[in-house]
């Protein structure tokens, strides 16, 4: 073993290698063995990367991967795993309204489409990943923006903005109401604001592993959905994003 090995932050490494390999916890005993480290010294790596959040220690006194770990594992990926969780949950929501159904997250000042569920029949308005959408026009624009500080939307609010539809909303004055509106109501809506004729609802995900805020949204043609019940498609959705979030919490 070389000595960067066998330094601390070699020792580390180490373990943190052998949780990763094990979801279901190790214990200290079981961790010092297969790190070839005497006890004192695993269980000084251990208490060392616990209070740093690397490591948690759970109620059956077992060792797993801590918040902080996961944090990186999900920004390296770019939020993959986030995504195909998503998946048969999109397509679910987009099936029961026969519309487009997409979660997003926040990049930079835009947003981000991760994961896009078609409905079957065709003929139908769909979101291609990969796309930006503004923070003040789009439905899960608005509610990522209703999920920053202050100090987030102040510096927000300086950027230019510019009307893509009669029915956007580029005031200072309009925006922060929208953001009132969707905190209130844990939903944001975008009624021909973004995209010509396009009626779209969004609610946030917050993945309970990393604190890291996604928007889950489904949209359509106004004239079409429009006729469904704006009250029976925000339960949905929200049970939807509920449905994720305790997906990502067991993942």
């Amino acid at each position: 073993m070389s000595d960067q090995e066998d330094s601390p932050l070699g020792r580390a490494l180490r373990i943190i290698e052998l949780l990763a390999g094990a979801p279901e916890g190790m214990t200290l005993s079981e961790i010092a063995a297969a790190t070839d480290l005497v006890m004192t010294t695993a269980h000084r790596q251990l208490a060392t990367l616990t209070g740093l959040g690397v490591v948690r220690k759970t109620r059956a006194k077992t060792f797993v991967v801590g918040e902080r770990m996961v944090r990186v594992a999900a920004r390296l990926s770019g939020g993959a795993d986030v995504a195909t969780l998503a998946e048969p949950v999109l397509r679910e929501l987009a099936d029961k309204f026969g519309e487009t159904a997409f979660l997003a997250r926040l990049d930079g000042t835009h947003v981000q489409l991760l994961a896009t569920a078609l409905p079957d029949s065709k003929g139908q308005a769909y979101a291609q990943p990969g796309r930006d959408m503004p923070l003040y026009a789009a439905a899960s624009g608005k509610i990522l923006l209703a999920l920053q500080d202050e100090a987030f939307i102040s510096q927000y609010l300086k950027l230019k903005r510019h009307a893509y539809t009669p029915n956007t909303k580029t005031s200072e004055e309009d925006i922060r109401a929208d953001i009132a509106r969707a905190r209130a109501r844990h939903i944001a809506v975008c009624d021909n604001e973004f995209d010509p004729g396009i009626l779209s609802y969004a609610c946030a995900v917050l993945d309970p592993r990393t604190n890291e805020p996604y928007a889950m949204a489904i949209f359509g043609l106004a004239e079409r959905f429009g006729t469904v019940s704006s009250a029976t498609v925000e339960t949905q959705l929200i049970n939807a994003a509920e449905r994720l979030r305790r997906g990502l919490q067991a993942h």
